[in-house]
């Protein structure tokens, strides 16, 4: 429900920046309402704190997966096959080698230095 509320609060932002000049087609991109936007707001309603939080919950419950793969076999070279774990590991590769290449990526330093420290004697490739 609340990254419902968010994606339409999200879809209103973008038709208002728009040069759309006609306010009903901007209105019918979203459902939400001014009354609603105000009775979230006064209950404290995030906006965006939701989605990115979400995120970094996934990441964190990824890496203490990886973390458990670990502990069983003794590194982290996670099979590309072996399911959500070997996907998120290849996605993190993949994300850093972008980073390396000067190019757009989600790959933060705290993360970096993470994933690191669990590979003391491996490296990111």
């Amino acid at each position: 429900w609340v990254d419902s509320q968010q994606r339409q609060y999200q879809l209103l932002q973008e038709g208002m920046q728009s040069n759309m000049s006609d306010k009903r087609i901007q209105k019918l991109q979203s459902s939400m309402s001014d009354e609603r936007i105000q009775k979230l707001e006064s209950i404290g309603f995030q906006w965006s704190l939701g989605r990115q939080m979400n995120d970094s919950l996934k990441w964190n419950a990824m890496f203490e997966e990886l973390q458990s793969f670990k502990a069983k076999h003794g590194h982290c070279n996670v099979p590309q096959r072996a399911g959500k774990l070997g996907s998120w590991v290849d996605s993190q590769q993949r994300q850093y080698q972008l980073l390396q290449e000067g190019m757009q990526s989600n790959m933060s330093d705290k993360r970096i230095q993470k994933l690191q420290s669990s590979m003391s004697d491996e490296r990111i490739q």
